[in-house]
């Protein structure tokens, strides 16, 4: 199993509903949103503002990695993909 960390841009959805609306590829595993410490959402009811971004961990089965990576680089809603190696 291999990470992957992306950006994902939260801007105008609520709660996951950004992440919820990914497809998620073959090879999937699990994953983790995280709360960046300079982006803390403070609103728990309206939609997240413009700039609002969240980290995304992805753990994927290692042979369908690099497939998986392009899958997420190809997504309007990811902003960077990074790889753990």
């Amino acid at each position: 199993m291999r990470k992957i960390w992306l950006e994902l841009d939260v801007a105008g959805t609520k709660d996951d509903e950004a992440w919820n609306g990914i497809e998620k590829p073959k090879g999937f595993i699990e994953a983790g949103i995280l709360t960046p410490k300079d982006s803390p959402c403070k609103h728990k009811t309206k939609k997240h503002t413009k700039g609002e971004w969240r980290e995304v961990w992805v753990q994927v089965e290692d042979p369908c990695f690099d497939d998986v990576v392009q899958f997420y680089k190809n997504q309007e809603s990811i902003l960077a993909v990074e790889t753990e190696d």
